[in-house]
């Protein structure tokens, strides 16, 4: 009990310093939130006047705060990422060291942005905290004069692919397919300005969104356009982003094969530079066989029907051609060529190459 005390108290103190300290500041205002808001305060911009320009934050505090190799440890439970995904203001963990009066901070929202584009997005694990380091010159002294005013203004490529996506959304569940090909065309023209994690992040909520909407014919067309909107940037996505379109657990996804279709036809250099062949080879060896294939293929088009692949193996695969094939490509387009594979050996699995 004692000990909870003490910890109490310490984080009553870097509280009520934190915000005594903002209001210091001439261009931000702060207001303490009571926990039935998810977060601890809200800071607000007021340069050059009061518009709304807010952050929302989490604070924690400590009597001495962890350092190592010029960087600050960050614990970011679960919780504040789940709130932060749903948040529509920029959520910031702050951390507080109450023996020196310093204090630091972390962009949320960003940093799972930034964890995304490195293939493993926290929010699908099942895992309770993450740890961060943080730089020290990130602190919130030096945020509150430059890049916490970018933030609360909705600056920069993070918060341009966070809009996109809640633009995305809202597009998708209203059915509107006049503005999901708007979006697909904002999306291509801002491509450079998202920056790869903003990038693959809308990109893949695309592809997420786009498997939720089959089903009825309205969400089969809003699907097709969000998969479209995936290919016109296809020069820029990476592997992560190729094996979200296309692998489904233990299988794999037709829309998805022939979205990937699409790509090598369209992006064929950046497409066959992931090494897709090897990367599928033992846990989907169909689709390996079928990058193989464009691969050792580069001529060939998606669009091409009378395809006939039989001489080439790969992954221990082959191909036998059924009959009237060309009726099978007419309705399930180059994911067909999947159905027609067997294994050389019919003992076999794919094994290592």
């Amino acid at each position: 009990m004692a000990e909870r005390a003490k910890s109490q108290k310490i984080g009553a103190r870097g509280h009520k310093w934190l915000l005594a300290h903002v209001e210091e500041h001439p261009h931000w205002l702060a207001r303490e939130l009571g926990e039935d808001f998810g977060v601890d305060a809200e800071l607000e911009l007021t340069e050059p006047e009061v518009r709304g320009d807010i952050l929302k934050v989490q604070i924690k505090s400590s009597a001495n705060v962890e350092r190592r190799d010029g960087a600050v440890k960050f614990n970011i439970d679960r919780k504040y990422l789940d709130y932060a995904n749903a948040c529509r203001y920029p959520l910031l963990m702050i951390r507080v060291d109450v023996t020196s009066k310093s204090a630091w901070y972390l962009w949320l929202q960003d940093w799972l942005l930034m964890q995304k584009a490195t293939g493993v997005s926290p929010l699908s694990c099942q895992q309770d905290s993450w740890i961060a380091w943080v730089p020290e010159t990130q602190t919130v002294d030096s945020g509150l004069n430059d890049d916490l005013k970018r933030i609360a203004r909705w600056e920069g490529a993070s918060q341009l692919a966070l809009s996109l996506t809640d633009a995305m959304h809202a597009a998708a569940a209203t059915m509107n397919t006049s503005m999901v090909n708007l979006l697909a065309d904002a999306l291509a023209s801002c491509a450079g300005g998202l920056g790869p994690a903003g990038l693959n992040s809308v990109i893949d909520e695309a592809i997420r969104l786009g498997d939720r909407m089959r089903g009825t014919l309205e969400g089969y067309d809003i699907s097709n356009q969000l998969f479209t909107m995936v290919r016109r940037c296809g020069d820029r996505i990476n592997a992560q982003t190729i094996d979200r379109l296309v692998l489904r657990g233990d299988s794999y996804s037709r829309s998805g094969l022939n979205s990937l279709a699409v790509l090598y036809d369209e992006h064929f250099s950046h497409i066959s530079s992931m090494n897709l062949p090897l990367r599928y080879f033992r846990n989907e060896p169909r689709v390996a066989y079928y990058c193989a294939f464009r691969e050792a293929n580069p001529k060939h088009r998606s669009t091409e029907m009378f395809v006939d692949p039989s001489p080439f193996e790969y992954a221990g695969l082959k191909y036998r051609q059924p009959d009237r094939f060309w009726d099978q490509y007419a309705n399930r387009g180059p994911s067909a060529l999947l159905d027609a594979l067997e294994y050389v050996d019919p003992n076999q699995s794919a094994t290592e190459i």
